[in-house]
């Protein structure tokens, strides 16, 4: 499991990292597919911070504690982060214990009865190949890409790992494919690939998931399409959905 250790304004202790590390490792009774975690460890006004973002199950988990002990910054914040992951295997294992589809509404209703809208964006339809997407999450410094082949009926998800190589989603015969591959200086090479643990829901189950597990984006199995879409916090706070165009 490959864990990204950064400090801001401390000092970098083994003693911390390995406490940490220790601690994060038990993720992998929870988590069927861990890409990467970043941990960053900061002082800030004379208050200790330990942030934390896992890439795991087609979706991330990210969250903040402070404390003027980082030790128990440590603990605290891996508390909310196991409680985030249960709610959310929880939610997965609801899921397939459905008989019958949910319809999806495209607007749903917020856990405090606030009605939420949704702004749906179609991928670029612009073909382009795997190589040309990476270079332009790499270029734009986004967090994900979608984008369409020269088949516009094929299309593709990237994003950054935290190794820096990258993960490329595309649909197959019998669900989602995840190949992982590097950058190279005229080209990718493909590394490794297996399926992609992905899930079907409803737009109300995923905003429900994204909002209830404080994630930063997930990845889902649209129930109505059938295709994969993106859930995500824009600018401002927006919820927008990413979905293929055709």
């Amino acid at each position: 499991m490959d864990i990204a250790f950064y400090f801001k304004n401390l000092a970098p202790t083994e003693a911390i990292k390995t406490y940490a590390g220790k601690k994060l490792e038990k993720l992998k009774e929870r988590l069927h597919h861990i890409e990467g975690i970043d941990v960053r460890f900061s002082l800030e006004r004379q208050h200790q911070f330990f942030e934390v973002t896992v890439r795991g199950d087609a979706t991330v988990f990210h969250l903040k504690k402070s404390d003027k002990d980082l030790y128990a910054a440590i603990d605290n914040a891996l508390d909310v982060l196991n409680n985030q992951i249960e709610k959310y295997r929880k939610k997965l294992e609801g899921k397939s214990a459905q008989a019958t589809p949910i319809p999806t509404p495209m607007v749903t209703e917020h856990p405090a009865q606030e009605e939420v809208e949704i702004a749906i964006r179609d991928a670029e339809i612009k073909p382009m190949d795997d190589h040309e997407a990476v270079l332009q999450l790499r270029t734009k410094k986004l967090r994900f890409l979608m984008y369409h082949h020269a088949d516009k009926n094929k299309y593709g998800l990237v994003t950054v790992r935290n190794d820096g190589h990258y993960s490329i989603v595309t649909p197959a015969v019998d669900g989602f494919v995840e190949t992982i591959s590097e950058l190279e200086e005229t080209s990718l090479r493909k590394m490794s690939e297996a399926i992609y643990p992905v899930s079907k829901f409803t737009v109300a189950e995923a905003l429900e998931l994204l909002q209830e597990g404080g994630l930063e984006y997930l990845a889902f199995v649209n129930e109505e399409t059938g295709r994969l879409n993106v859930i995500f916090y824009a600018a401002g706070g927006a919820i927008v959905i990413m979905r293929p165009a055709v």
